[in-house]
């Protein structure tokens, strides 16, 4: 089914038009129906779920949608701005961590940076941050110690990812409060799962 709703997403990106889809939440198992330019699917690195990027004329704004959640798709006629409106997708890349094209704080652009100490002999976590920074930037600080800083659309979409470096943390900001908190309670909860204390916690500023 889902190889279905994929080939009909590229017949129409390849015909440069619009196209009514049918997706349903899983939650509510309600059905919808929304008329969108289909631009780019893309696939997550983590999980292998693919996602149809598309110009949501209604909302007037590129959106996701997850592929496996669609039901139907119907192909409407040419999109005369389909090339505009891709290029504006590709821009959008630059600050995009997942799929996500907006900010949970409101704010157009969300600051996240991180700062990560290794051993002598464990290079790998510098080379391993510059293999993974996607739109991100790498400062090696000295031989054991390196920052990692993006500005991204959604910092929250980061933190499983900055969850792998939790040994090696020694300083993370986030612009966003409510997500540095978020980060800051998972690592407390984490920490008295395995007996703790506060003082541990704290090691993280």
């Amino acid at each position: 089914m889902d190889s279905e709703i994929v080939c009909g997403l590229f017949d129409a990106m390849s015909k440069k038009s619009s196209i009514t889809l049918e997706s349903v939440n899983r939650r509510s198992e309600r059905v919808t129906e929304n008329r969108v330019v289909p631009l780019r699917i893309m696939s997550s690195t983590q999980n292998g779920r693919q996602y149809l990027m598309a110009y949501v004329p209604r909302f007037r704004r590129i959106a996701s949608f997850r592929t496996d959640y669609i039901l139907s798709v119907r192909i409407d006629e040419e999109c005369g701005c389909f090339d505009e409106l891709r290029t504006k997708l590709d821009e959008m890349r630059k600050y995009m961590w997942g799929v996500s094209t907006q900010s949970r704080s409101g704010d157009r652009l969300e600051h996240v940076e991180f700062t990560v100490k290794y051993a002598d002999d464990e290079q790998h976590i510098h080379r391993r941050l510059e293999r993974e920074k996607r739109c991100g930037k790498v400062e090696r600080i000295d031989n054991n110690t390196s920052r990692f800083s993006a500005d991204v659309y959604d910092a929250s979409e980061m933190i499983p990812w900055i969850r792998t470096f939790i040994c090696r943390i020694t300083d993370i900001r986030f612009s966003d409060p409510g997500t540095e908190a978020q980060f800051k309670d998972d690592i407390s909860a984490l920490y008295k799962l395995y007996g703790m204390g506060e003082e541990d916690v704290n090691d993280i500023q």
